[in-house]
């Protein structure tokens, strides 16, 4: 149960950060070099399972 929550508790996190970014992008506002790398690792994590979606049809 503890686990679940966590889980949950992490990906909403992961959805506030991906806000804030896209909001900072919005004013022009600059993104840190670690936000940068994080986004960039979430966007290949969620691409990954969109190919493993694709392969499996």
């Amino acid at each position: 149960m503890l686990l679940n929550k966590y889980d949950e508790n992490k990906e909403a996190l992961k959805q506030i950060g991906r806000e804030a970014i896209a909001e900072r992008r919005r004013l022009g506002l600059p993104i840190s070099a670690q936000d940068l790398e994080n986004e960039a690792k979430d966007r290949a994590e969620h691409e990954e399972i969109r190919v493993h979606a694709a392969m499996g049809r």
